[in-house]
């Protein structure tokens, strides 16, 4: 992870990097370079990340690994996280619907955000 912000705060500040296996064996020009990519690394996932929850998207979710909170997370399984609990292991998404644990029209909006583990 270290290269890959070294690489981009070098390109950033007009410099070229080449990505290799072995950690650089000159430090950074500036401190405050390394630091000012990280901090804009880590910006720029907090917005990707609040950005997703605007647009009401939520990354994949285990449903045989998701905490309630994690399932409720996603807005139209929030009155069907206890049955999916309840009713683990699934060997597939549409088990949901085959168990009559979510409406089969619930799971085909929301299919596209489960996933599902080996239990």
């Amino acid at each position: 992870m270290r290269k890959v912000i070294l690489a981009a705060a070098l390109m950033m500040l007009g410099g070229t990097a080449v990505a290799s296996a072995q950690e650089p064996t000159t430090p950074p020009k500036s401190d405050s370079a390394a630091k000012w990519s990280h901090d804009s690394a880590m910006k720029q996932g907090a917005m990707k990340d609040t950005a997703m929850k605007q647009a009401g998207q939520v990354a994949s979710v285990n449903v045989n690994t998701a905490t309630q909170a994690q399932l409720e997370a996603i807005p139209a399984l929030k009155p069907y996280a206890d049955k999916i609990i309840k009713g683990r292991p699934y060997k597939s998404v549409d088990q949901l619907a085959d168990k009559n644990i979510v409406p089969k029209d619930v799971l085909g909006a929301t299919k596209s955000q489960l996933t599902v583990s080996n239990y």
